[in-house]
C-alpha cells in the first residue's frame, strides 16, 4: 500500500480553511448589515446562532484534543452564560427596531458584539494555522500545544466563547423584541435617523 503524499493529506485542512474564511466573510457582511439595518427573520436568526455556536464549540474541542485541560470547560461555559445575560441586557437599549411601509420589522445595532466574535474567531483560527496546521484533522493525541501556543489557545477560546455568548444573548433579545412588536406589546415607528 502506498503512502499518501503530504499535500494530499493536507487537502482537507486547506478546504477547511477556505470554508472558515468564507464563513468569516459572511460574518463580516452580516456585521455590516446589522450596522445599516436588516429585516428580521427568526429562521435566519436561529440558523446563524447555531452556526456561531457550532464554530465556537468546534474550535474549543480542538483545543482539548491538542492539550488544553478539560477542566477549562466549566469556566468557558460560565463565561458564555454570563456573556449571554450581559448581551441580553445590553442590547435592550442598543438595538433599534422599526417598521417599514410594508409592515416588515427591521432592526440594527449591537455591532460591537459581532466585532468581539470576529476577533475571537480570527485569533483562534490563527492559533490553528500557525501551531497545529494540517494535523488538526488527525484528532489524535499526537499534536500537543505547549508554551505560548497553549496559552494562546486558551485565551482565544475564552474570547471566542465570550463572543458566542454575546451573540446568543443578542439573538434572544432581538427575537423577544420582534415577538413583542408583532403581538402589539411594543410599538415601533418608522426607520430611525442614520
Amino acid at each position: 500500500m502506498t503512502e499518501a503524499s503530504p499535500l494530499a493529506a493536507a487537502v482537507p485542512y486547506y478546504i477547511f480553511i477556505i470554508v472558515v474564511l468564507l464563513a468569516l466573510l459572511r460574518l463580516v457582511r452580516r456585521t455590516f448589515a446589522n450596522y445599516r439595518g436588516t429585516r428580521f427573520s427568526i429562521v435566519r436568526t436561529v440558523v446563524f446562532s447555531a452556526v456561531y455556536v457550532a464554530i465556537g464549540f468546534f474550535f474549543s474541542a480542538l483545543s482539548y484534543i491538542n492539550g488544553v485541560t478539560s477542566l477549562l470547560a466549566v469556566p468557558q461555559v460560565v463565561l458564555g452564560i454570563v456573556a449571554a445575560f450581559w448581551a441580553y441586557r445590553y442590547t435592550g437599549e442598543k438595538v433599534a427596531f422599526w417598521k417599514e411601509t410594508d409592515g416588515s420589522i427591521h432592526f440594527r445595532g449591537g455591532v460591537a458584539i459581532y466585532i468581539i466574535y470576529i476577533i475571537g474567531l480570527v485569533a483562534r483560527l490563527s492559533i490553528d494555522v500557525l501551531f497545529i496546521g494540517p494535523s488538526m484533522f488527525s484528532f489524535a493525541s499526537g499534536t500537543k500545544l505547549a508554551g505560548i501556543a497553549l496559552y494562546g489557545s486558551i485565551t482565544t477560546d475564552l474570547i471566542l466563547l465570550f463572543g458566542v455568548g454575546l451573540l446568543i444573548g443578542r439573538s434572544i433579545r432581538v427575537a423577544r423584541r420582534n415577538s413583542a412588536i408583532k403581538q402589539g406589546r411594543e410599538i415601533v415607528l418608522g426607520a430611525p435617523a442614520a
